[in-house]
């Protein structure tokens, strides 16, 4: 597992309202909860792309962000059909899930939800455990980089050929490895931003491994569909906390 999150709309909120969510490279589990009622699982699948679902008042979604290579462990499903999917889990894959759902009862506190989440998502993990690869060690690689450099010199091909590991890394995380590297730059940058440990973004683009600013214009656009500067007027109306690339 990557990181637990949950996102809680405010109850201010008078009709269902777009909110971005960044293209991060991985993949979710999301339990959908509205007004206190369950809702359906969802599957994220890997995104090189933002989407903006519509939230409504009161509805909190709980996530577990799994690293791309742990999809097939945890999910049982491929990476590749997972690429760009968000929407409920298949009726014999959400079964699996059923157990986990029914023991996060609405009224437990947080704490116990997310110590609920630890344990099941540990014994999955324990159950189909797989060995350390290639494609696991490129990940880590781009990951620890931010996505910065060029991406033979940081990446530990374990002995394939460069074309080799590129098909590989695809099948196995629904992504390649370009567009792996472009998403850490991108969240790299939004981290800096939201951290306030820069200020201006052409420093930003300077820390984070960008060209100039025009280039890191360029990378927020094409993702998300915002220039940096309303990407940080848009991160502004939200609250965030423990913010990592």
């Amino acid at each position: 597992m990557l990181s637990f999150w949950q996102f809680e709309a405010a109850d201010t909120l008078t009709a269902a309202t777009p909110y971005t969510v960044w293209p991060d490279g991985c993949a979710s589990i999301v339990l959908l909860r509205i007004t206190d009622q369950r809702g359906p699982i969802l599957f994220v699948g890997p995104r090189h792309t933002a989407m903006s679902p519509p939230v409504l008042p009161g509805q909190r979604l709980i996530g577990i962000r799994l690293w791309s290579d742990a999809i097939g462990a945890v999910l049982g499903m491929k990476a590749a059909v997972l690429r760009d999917w968000v929407g409920p889990a298949s009726a014999s894959v959400a079964e699996e899930f059923a157990s986990l759902d029914a023991a996060l009862d609405v009224r437990v506190s947080r704490d116990v939800e997310r110590s609920v989440i630890d344990h099941w998502l540990v014994a999955r993990l324990h159950a189909a455990v797989q060995p350390a690869g290639p494609v696991r060690g490129a990940i880590r690689a781009i990951a620890a980089a931010g996505g910065e450099g060029a991406l033979r010199a940081i990446i530990p091909t374990g002995g394939l050929g460069a074309r080799q590991l590129q098909r590989r890394f695809r099948a196995e995380t629904g992504l390649t490895m370009q567009e792996d590297a472009r998403v850490r730059r991108l969240r790299s940058a939004l981290a800096l931003q939201l951290q306030q440990r820069l200020t201006g973004w052409s420093r930003i683009a300077a820390e984070t491994g960008f060209v100039d600013h025009a280039h890191l214009t360029r990378e927020f656009v094409a993702p998300t569909g915002l220039r940096p500067r309303h990407a940080a007027t848009h991160l502004a109306g939200t609250q965030h906390s423990a913010v990592t690339p």
